[in-house]
């Protein structure tokens, strides 16, 4: 036996796909599910793209990976519909609750003001800055 560094990207899927294999094995049958992502986004008059979110549902829960919108934008309400947006696709699929992660030095107070709870956070990562872990119960 031997430990070796890889960088493939089989390797990696290969890892991927065993714990995969395990954990749906100890969940209970209600909470499998297909894992399905989302991305909703709003456009411009010419087509750019000015904001969007990213989500991904299993396991009862969505996950919202990111959630962006165009500098210029921002403060028009356009982030508010976005997640909007996103709970009621979590809705639609029966998630219990939404979780995700936000730095300091994003939006964890945007999110507080609808309704998501700050459940674990990270101080001086990176340095000098917070990442925290909110959720909603749906």
């Amino acid at each position: 036996m031997r430990i070796k560094q890889e960088s493939s990207e089989e390797a990696r899927e290969y890892i991927r796909q065993r714990l995969i294999e395990y954990n749906v094995g100890q969940l209970p049958e209600e909470a499998k599910s297909n894992k399905e992502t989302a991305t909703f986004t709003v456009r411009d008059d010419t087509g750019d793209i000015i904001g969007g979110i990213t989500c991904m549902y299993y396991w009862q829960h969505l996950y919202i990976d990111f959630l962006w919108v165009e500098k210029s934008m921002r403060k028009e309400g356009i982030g508010a519909k976005l997640l909007a947006e996103a709970e009621n696709f979590a809705k639609q699929k029966g998630a219990r609750l939404i979780k995700l992660d936000s730095f300091s030095f994003q939006a964890p107070a945007f999110y507080q003001k609808y309704g998501y709870a700050v459940f674990g956070k990270v101080e001086d990562h990176p340095v000098g800055c917070t990442q925290y872990y909110l959720m909603k119960k749906l």
